[in-house]
């Protein structure tokens, strides 16, 4: 029975370490470019609050988090009210509603989240809250909603979460990077490509509060911001500095943004029909999915495309054996449109770098 036991636990802590993997020709490039210039911000979308029906988290925790995981901004959206505004002091938390539609007969059409004129799709791959009305290309979709995401096989989260917890007195946040794995980039991709989106994209978290206990000297949320937080963020890569909360709504419409499952961002640009990308990791397996469809080994990727929306993600892995990567981890997500003049990315001033608004200008590995 022990040893029984003890080979149990060494496949398991196998699986963990080599799950997921993936077969894959890719091209190994050299670097021949530099980047261009970018003020980078990063940003979470898609929380709720104790405003919300079904949250208990206070303002003063996603801030609190906000500070703790150096994100710029936050963009709070519960249920059918912006109540929290009247509560905030930054102007780097910015309040939006989130609503679902209905029809006459009382059928969900869709979920739709504003704020200050930015409009994104929300659960678009979730059956219940599919979009049925027209697809206004100013729209944004959230491509990735965390939530749903972790949720999609009960299974492989349970196989995670499980070595999570146990990792987590010891490793905090980092403890969390195993759950990583179970978000599937591909199938993302797959279903925004055959439901036929051509939006720009984000991530949100759908984070709900739904244990809070608050004593003296004592704070207790679960899940806590922090953890969804450290989980996933999204990249705005600007071509200009962002003062306020104003600058920011504007410069996420007309710039690109980049859904990263690390605190460091990785760049896509487009300049014409060449499409550029750097990644903060040499380790790094990237993804094209659209009109044509590539995949990259290494930190740099470049690609002489046709015209058309193309999805693009990546992770990074743990090693290879020949064309067999294992231990995949996801990295990033977007979605671009070349030849059309869609948000390709930021390019432009050369500034200093800020306490906030980061610019970047050269490719390092771990940059």
């Amino acid at each position: 029975m022990s040893w029984f036991f003890v080979g149990f636990t060494l496949l398991y802590i196998g699986f963990l370490v080599l799950y997921p993997f993936r077969w894959a020709k890719a091209r190994k490039l050299t670097p021949a470019y530099s980047l261009p210039d970018f003020y980078v911000y990063s940003y979470e979308f898609h929380l709720h609050t104790q405003f919300s029906y079904d949250s208990l988290g206070k303002p003063e925790d996603v801030i609190a988090s906000m500070q703790a995981q150096d994100i710029d901004f936050v963009i709070v959206t519960d249920h059918d009210n912006d109540t929290i505004k009247n509560f905030l002091s930054s102007d780097r938390l910015l309040a939006g509603i989130e609503r679902k539609i209905n029809g006459e007969r009382g059928e969900i059409l869709g979920d739709l989240i504003e704020v200050d004129g930015l409009k994104v799709i929300a659960h678009p791959f979730k059956e219940k809250y599919r979009w049925k009305l027209s697809r206004d290309k100013n729209y944004f979709v959230e491509a990735i909603d965390l939530k749903d995401a972790l949720l999609e096989s009960k299974f492989r989260l349970f196989l995670f979460l499980i070595p999570a917890l146990f990792l987590y007195p010891f490793l905090k946040e980092r403890a969390l990077a195993l759950l990583r794995k179970v978000i599937d980039l591909e199938n993302i991709a797959e279903r925004y490509i055959k439901d036929g989106w051509e939006n720009p994209v984000v991530g949100g978290l759908d984070h709900h509060v739904k244990i809070y206990i608050r004593e003296v000297g004592l704070r207790f949320l679960f899940p806590h911001y922090r953890h969804s937080f450290a989980l996933m963020r999204n990249f705005l890569l600007s071509d200009r500095k962002v003062e306020n909360s104003k600058d920011f709504i504007d410069a996420v419409k007309k710039n690109l943004s980049v859904v990263s499952f690390c605190d460091k961002p990785s760049f896509v640009w487009v300049e014409g029909k060449d499409l550029y990308i750097q990644t903060p990791y040499e380790n790094t397996l990237v993804f094209l999915q659209g009109a044509q469809e590539l995949c990259f080994d290494g930190s740099c990727a470049f690609a002489k495309l046709p015209t058309g929306v193309y999805v693009i993600y990546s992770y990074r892995y743990l090693f290879k054996l020949g064309r067999l990567y294992l231990g995949l981890s996801p990295l990033f997500f977007t979605a671009v449109e070349v030849g059309n003049g869609g948000k390709t990315s930021a390019r432009g001033d050369k500034t200093e770098d800020t306490s906030k608004g980061k610019k970047q200008s050269s490719c390092p590995e771990g940059f």
